[in-house]
């Protein structure tokens, strides 16, 4: 069983009571039966392992067996600005990415990218991506919720993140440092901005841009990757030198 992210206002002495959409699912999706248990929790706060003692139609309400005080943040805390790709793809690549650690995630528009949202479509595609990172934050049974953003140039993105102790930019040129020797030998950072780009990768004028915003420019390999593969190989590498994978 997953976590289940609730808001502070949900707890009531020593028991939870919840509404809306999270009480909609438990209760008439999972099929949410009194006498069960969950896992509940404050993104970033106290873990509650709860037991249901009334489940009705868009109303659960639980008593609190026991409570748990987060584990310290894990590190390094991980941006990543991901180029606009197919909505599908986008999905896929922000689950895998949340499953992944990452602190932070920031949509990229760059002069490659194919995808244009209009005004109007921001909000709701927004709502998306997020609705998309607290589901696997949950499945995952993470501690934390990721932040995800609206979209952002990618020339306003390089220069937010100049404060970033590690700032890397993945770019299929052939001669490119791999990222694994980046990272090997150097003392962990507190914290990483990495950018990927979309299917026809980064622009040289953009390559230049981040490296005058102080990104390294990193290879995967000689493969050519799709952008979700990218972000799944990027940030697992990353997590295994510097994080808590393998």
């Amino acid at each position: 069983m997953p976590v289940f992210f609730i808001e502070p206002e949900a707890i009531q002495g020593d028991g939870i009571t919840l509404t809306g959409s999270l009480a909609h699912h438990l209760v008439e999706s999972l099929r949410i039966q009194p006498g069960e248990e969950l896992w509940l929790g404050h993104s970033g706060g106290l873990r509650f392992r709860a037991r249901v003692i009334r489940a009705d139609a868009g109303r659960l309400t639980a008593d609190i067996i026991s409570s748990s005080n987060p584990p310290p943040a894990p590190s390094p805390h991980t941006t990543l600005g991901l180029a606009l790709i197919k909505s599908e793809h986008m999905d896929w690549a922000i689950q895998k990415a949340t499953e992944l650690g990452i602190t932070r995630l920031v949509p990229l528009v760059t002069a490659r990218t194919v995808i244009r949202l209009s005004p109007e479509r921001i909000p709701n595609r927004t709502a998306r991506w997020r609705a998309i990172a607290r589901e696997a934050a949950q499945q995952s049974m993470r501690w934390e919720l990721p932040e995800v953003t609206e979209p952002k140039p990618f020339a306003t993105w390089c220069e937010q993140e100049r404060k970033a102790m590690c700032r890397l930019l993945l770019w299929e040129h052939p001669q490119g440092r791999r990222l694994r020797e980046s990272l090997r030998g150097k003392q962990k950072p507190e914290t990483i901005a990495v950018a990927i780009g979309p299917e026809g990768g980064f622009d040289d004028e953009e390559v230049g841009r981040a490296e005058r915003c102080g990104f390294e420019n990193v290879s995967l390999g000689p493969r050519i990757l799709r952008t979700e593969s990218a972000v799944l190989t990027a940030l697992a590498i990353i997590q295994y030198e510097w994080g808590d994978v393998g």
